[in-house]
């Protein structure tokens, strides 16, 4: 159920659509907004149906749960070329908005998702995410999975080493 739960967050905390060309770049592109959030927004986000976006986006970017297991245990995909998985993130993390316009993440977001999965105060993934939201990829897939997949490590180098 944990693994189910940190799988759900980590991809919703990423969402990822299909890479495209610089010259084909008309669609969204991610913002990064750390905002103060209201009443309004937090009752919101408790609302935030991860499950469903992540089935949501496998009907697409088609994943299997063993795969995104390996990604929540160890932080990376098995095959970093594959685009597939990579796109699936971006597709969770966009419909869950942390994966903004403008080439952006929301880390204020990521924070409120990620701790849904993970017993981590608010505080300290809002401190692991900015730095990692500072990203250059082109590619709107690989700029996602980029993203979650430097939370993910740091929160594994933090948390999950014995």
């Amino acid at each position: 159920m944990k693994a189910i739960l940190i799988i759900t967050l980590t991809l919703i905390t990423f969402s990822i659509t299909k890479c495209e060309k610089k010259n084909e770049n008309k669609m969204n592109t991610d913002v990064l907004t750390t905002t103060t959030m209201t009443m309004e927004d937090e009752a919101r986000n408790s609302d935030v149906d991860l499950m469903g976006i992540m089935l949501d986006c496998n009907d697409t970017f088609r994943v299997e749960m063993p795969y995104l297991d390996t990604f929540n245990k160890s932080g990376s995909f098995p095959d970093e070329t594959d685009r597939t998985p990579k796109c699936f993130v971006r597709c969770v993390l966009e419909k869950s908005e942390v994966a903004m316009e403008d080439n952006q993440f929301n880390v204020t977001r990521t924070a409120e998702l990620f701790q849904q999965i993970r017993d981590i105060p608010q505080e300290e993934i809002l401190e692991m995410a900015t730095p990692c939201s500072d990203r250059s990829e082109s590619c709107k897939c690989e700029r996602s999975y980029q993203y979650l997949k430097c939370i993910l490590e740091t929160v594994i180098d933090k948390y999950d080493t014995t």
